[in-house]
C-alpha cells in the first residue's frame, strides 16, 4: 500500500448515524421522577409546633430578634426542638412593626443591629407594659451597655457564642415564671 496525499479513500470514509430501533430508543429517554421535596429542618420541626386552640396572646413564645441569619436560625432550630413556640424577627424595627405589648413569652435580644439597635428597641419596649423576659445575647456588649440593659428591664445577658444549655434553662425559667 502507498499513501499518497489527496488520494487516500481510507481517511475520507463518512461515518453513518446508526439509529436504534423505536422500542430501544423510548427505553433510553430519562424518565420523568417527580421526588418529594425534602423539608428543610426548620419547616420540619415547625411542624411539631405544639398546636391550640387558645388565644394567641395566651401562648408564651419565644422571640428571637437578631440580624445575623445562621445566629437567628441557630437559636430557631434550638427552640423548636424543645418544643417551644417560637417566632424570628431579623431586624428589631421588624418586631416593633408587630409588636403587641399583651403577648407574653420571652425575647433573646441581639444589641448590635443595622436601624433600630436592640438597645433601641429595650428602650421602646420599657415604655409600654408588656410581658416579655428579655435575654440579650452579644458578642461586644461593653460594661456600660451591659448596665444599662439591665436597667431597661433584661433579666440575662449572654455571650456569643451562646451557650446551649445555659440558655435553654434561663429560657426555661423564664417562661415558668410568666405561669406563676
Amino acid at each position: 500500500l502507498e499513501f499518497s496525499p489527496g488520494h487516500s479513500d481510507a481517511l475520507n470514509m463518512q461515518t453513518t448515524k446508526i439509529s436504534p430501533p423505536t422500542f430501544l430508543a423510548s427505553s433510553l429517554r430519562p424518565a420523568q421522577v417527580n421526588w418529594p421535596r425534602r423539608q428543610s429542618n426548620r419547616q420540619a420541626l415547625n411542624q411539631t409546633q405544639p398546636q391550640t386552640s387558645a388565644e394567641p396572646t395566651s401562648i408564651p413564645t419565644v422571640f428571637v430578634v437578631d440580624d445575623d441569619p445562621e445566629m437567628r436560625e441557630s437559636i430557631e432550630l434550638l427552640l423548636l426542638a424543645e418544643n417551644l413556640r417560637v417566632e424570628s424577627y431579623e431586624s428589631a424595627d421588624d418586631f416593633w412593626n408587630q409588636f403587641h405589648p399583651e403577648r407574653r413569652g420571652c425575647m433573646v435580644l441581639d444589641l448590635r443591629m443595622p436601624g433600630m439597635s436592640g438597645l433601641e428597641l429595650l428602650e421602646r419596649l420599657a415604655e409600654h407594659d408588656h410581658e416579655l423576659s428579655i435575654i440579650v445575647v452579644s458578642a461586644s456588649a461593653n460594661h456600660g451597655e451591659r448596665c444599662r440593659v439591665r436597667q431597661l428591664g433584661a433579666m440575662a445577658f449572654m455571650p456569643k457564642p451562646y451557650d446551649t444549655k445555659q440558655l435553654l434553662a434561663t429560657l426555661r425559667e423564664q417562661l415558668s415564671q410568666l405561669d406563676a
